[in-house]
């Protein structure tokens, strides 16, 4: 399990330096020592100076290229020489598990050796051989090779994290100059008024969808939200159904870019709304990179707007402080973000 989280750790730094992950010098690294903390050091630190110096590492044995094995073991000499431990390196090559190289290094503690991990793995990849051109050749049909699949599915599961901000554009309908609820029979001459402001409400929510991939450059998808909270409350439960038309761009090898045109109804309404838009249009862009062969890790922005007005209740109404008008009407936007993942099913051409 430590051994699986180095490689992790280090791996996910080494794949921008593609160029140095050539099939015949890739690294696997193994190793035994008396105590664990030793194997973990020494796993560690040589994970760190192969990754430091341009050497990829792999975490399977069938894809190196080289084993870089290592040792430790107690000095039976230890009166004589005053060292604990014998360190014992191995360099093989793992097509025929021919031993290159083997050498030994003594020492007492595990601190003095921070100074030779470097030196210690730089001589034994030293037997690698330098770059050829047949070399670059297989780099670039790796390359060439990589799985798209997870472009091209007839069908995906979409789920994302959403974080819907929702601005409510204050109007001047029944205001007294335009921007206040106010007390009293004459709007020109009230007998007290408040300022109202525009609101602003972002909240975090849910989205699960179905979409059909139907052509190669558009899609379909069905699916529902679930937005947290009003402008008074966080309680509420907004629940909406959606539809996405999407264009999907292919040009890039490990992206798609989607810009899509969306549809959405309200199945809840807050009850401080009076009149609520029955529905809203807008559109988006959703930037996906790929997540194994089937799935894809996305990025959402997008922008929805309604065609119709919002009218909430007046807050002042409840005890008479401001009551007029009774409704208060705003224009509605939402601007967007997600994040989330979709799995595709059923391969296409």
């Amino acid at each position: 399990m430590k051994k699986a989280l180095i490689f992790a750790v280090f791996s996910f730094f080494a794949a921008s330096v593609f160029a140095n992950d050539l099939p015949n010098r890739r690294i696997f690294i193994e190793g035994t020592a008396l105590r664990p903390d030793q194997t973990e050091y020494f796993l560690w630190n040589f994970y760190a100076e192969a990754i430091g110096t341009g050497y990829p590492v792999t975490e399977n044995i069938e894809e190196a290229a080289y084993i870089f094995r290592f040792s430790v073991r107690s000095n039976i000499n230890r009166n004589i020489d005053n060292n604990l431990y014998i360190l014992t390196i191995s360099f093989i090559t793992a097509s025929d598990d021919l031993e290159i190289l083997t050498f030994d290094f003594f020492f007492s503690s595990l601190d003095e050796m921070y100074q030779h991990n470097r030196t210690l793995f730089l001589y034994a990849a030293n037997y690698i051989p330098p770059y050829t051109e047949d070399d670059l050749v297989i780099s670039i049909t790796e390359i060439n090779e990589l799985d798209t699949s997870w472009k091209d599915k007839w069908l995906y599961f979409r789920a994302s994290f959403d974080y819907p901000i929702s601005f409510y554009i204050l109007q001047p309908k029944g205001l007294f100059k335009g921007m206040s609820a106010y007390f009293g029979d004459d709007i020109n001459n009230p007998d007290y008024f408040e300022t109202l402001e525009h609101k602003i409400s972002p909240m975090p929510g849910i989205t699960l969808g179905v979409e059909l991939q139907f052509l190669n450059f558009m899609s379909v998808e069905l699916n529902t939200k679930v937005v947290l909270g009003d402008t008074k409350s966080n309680t509420f439960i907004n629940i909406s159904a959606g539809a996405e038309i999407k264009f999907p761009l292919k040009f890039l090898k490990s992206f798609v870019i989607a810009p899509y045109l969306a549809f959405s109804i309200p199945l809840t309404i807050s009850p401080i709304f009076k009149e609520y838009p029955p529905f809203v249009l807008g559109g988006g862009v959703q930037a996906g990179v790929g997540g194994g062969k089937n799935g894809s890790v996305f990025l959402d922005v997008n922008f929805m707007f309604s065609f119709s007005q919002a009218g909430m209740h007046n807050p002042f109404m409840q005890n008479d402080y401001a009551p007029n008008p009774p409704v208060i009407y705003y224009n509605r936007i939402v601007i967007g973000l997600g994040v989330g993942y979709k799995y595709g099913l059923i391969a296409r051409k």
